[in-house]
């Protein structure tokens, strides 16, 4: 019921801009805003694409449109219109064969009349010579020209109402194949309109103006450029060639053209940020990718099923390998006294005598005899210092009288995801 209720206007087209591919139609309408402020313009052709609609009101500071939708309408499909349109071109096709047929009589009467000419008659050989009588001759030559002038008048007038009616049968014909490949089912008609909300109201009548796009329509240009010889100048005409399949009849219409494209982007280019200061060298793209979720749980049934059992083949039993040969004795060094702690300039305890320029400290008496296993750089540091030792190899034997190292501290786990470092990310 609200749909009955609903104001139907008329639109008649007003301007065509075609482009590249594809063209822009406007239509105008006029009509009073019902109070519920919804009317249904109607007449939009089925091509139309339903993005591209815009609605807007001329003239009428205090109405606008607020809402502007393509809406498709589905009726029974009346057949008297396909049928009548038949009807009406077999009417223009017989008129115009008997237009045809008129024409060609008058053609045949045209050429009759054309082969008319005197003939003189044939003279015996005894009759006395007589005079051409001339006066019959032109009186005839004057009957046939004022014939002629009757036919050929009679014959322009054949000819035009020939032409309008071939011009009326190809409308006509035109119309009846667009009817029979239009429709999309045989009984249901679906008709186009566009369905628009205003607010505001106006007591005189409102002039919208509805302009959509369609896709079947092309133009293509024609250049002529003429030019006399020795002269300096020439006439450049640009023509254009219009074809258009959308469904609407653009006889009557401003037409205008454009090398545009109209399926262009016309969306807002995304601006990147702009810093003011010192430039900085874009960041390195990194290699790093988050690992999937559920990787940890990706072998858990394969844990959870155990080892594979061995299968029982009677082999014979093989003897257990013969036990290590015990480890060679570690030879344990002597314990080396502690040095005796001297002042500053003392003269050492030991001296080596035959040293040239006066006598050197014997270290071999003091420095303990080098274990195995153990790295140099030990024996005796400074005065009243003990010797540093480097701690031993890990698995090598502790020499008695010598505490063990601490054992190192265990890693810390790493909480969450394991992250490679720089180094291992390097793309490049």
């Amino acid at each position: 019921m609200a749909a009955e209720a609903e104001q139907r206007w008329g639109a008649t087209l007003d301007s065509v801009v075609v482009y590249a591919q594809g063209a822009l139609c406007r239509r105008l309408a006029r009509g009073t805003v019902p109070p519920d402020g919804r009317v249904r313009v109607t007449g939009l052709p089925r091509s139309l694409d339903p993005g591209s609609l815009r609605a807007r009101v001329l003239g009428a500071p205090g109405v606008r449109v607020t809402e502007a939708r393509v809406e498709v309408e589905a009726e029974p499909h009346g057949t008297d219109t396909p049928d009548g349109l038949r009807r009406e071109v077999e009417r223009l096709r017989d008129e115009h064969a008997a237009a045809q047929g008129r024409r060609d009589r008058q053609l045949s009467r045209i050429e009759e009349v054309t082969n008319l000419h005197p003939v003189p008659p044939v003279p015996e050989p005894e009759d006395p010579h007589r005079r051409t009588p001339v006066d019959t001759w032109l009186e005839f030559a004057d009957f046939v020209d004022e014939r002629l002038e009757g036919l050929h008048g009679r014959l322009v007038e054949l000819e035009e109402a020939l032409r309008d009616l071939g011009h009326e049968l190809a409308v006509a014909t035109d119309r009846l194949s667009r009817a029979s490949t239009d429709a999309p089912a045989a009984h249901v008609e679906t008709t186009v309109c566009a369905v628009l909300t205003f607010d505001g109201t106006s007591d005189s009548e409102v002039e919208v103006e509805v302009e959509y796009g369609v896709p079947g329509a092309v133009w293509v240009p024609a250049y002529r450029l003429t030019h006399r010889q020795g002269d300096g100048t020439g006439r450049l005409v640009l023509r254009a060639s219009v074809a258009q399949r959308t469904g609407e009849d653009w006889t009557g219409v401003r037409v205008a053209l454009a090398t545009a494209d109209l399926r262009r982007r016309t969306d807002l280019p995304r601006l990147r940020s702009i810093r003011i200061g010192r430039r900085q060298p874009a960041p390195a793209p990194s290699g790093w990718r988050e690992p999937p979720a559920g990787l940890a749980d990706l072998f858990t049934a394969y844990e959870a099923a155990g080892p594979r059992p061995r299968p029982r083949t009677a082999t014979a039993p093989v003897p257990p390998p013969p036990p290590p040969p015990p480890p060679a004795p570690v030879p344990v060094p002597a314990p080396a006294s502690a040095p005796v702690p001297q002042a500053y300039g003392a003269a050492p305890a030991t001296l080596v005598p035959g040293a040239v320029g006066g006598a050197m400290p014997d270290f071999a008496a003091q420095s303990a005899p080098r274990s195995a296993g153990r790295p140099r750089g030990g024996g005796m540091g400074f005065a009243g210092r003990p010797a540093r030792t480097a701690p031993p190899a890990p698995g090598a034997p502790v020499a008695p009288g010598m505490a063990a190292p601490p054992p190192a501290p265990a890693p810390e786990p790493v909480s969450g995801a394991p992250r490679p470092s720089g180094a291992e990310l390097d793309s490049a």
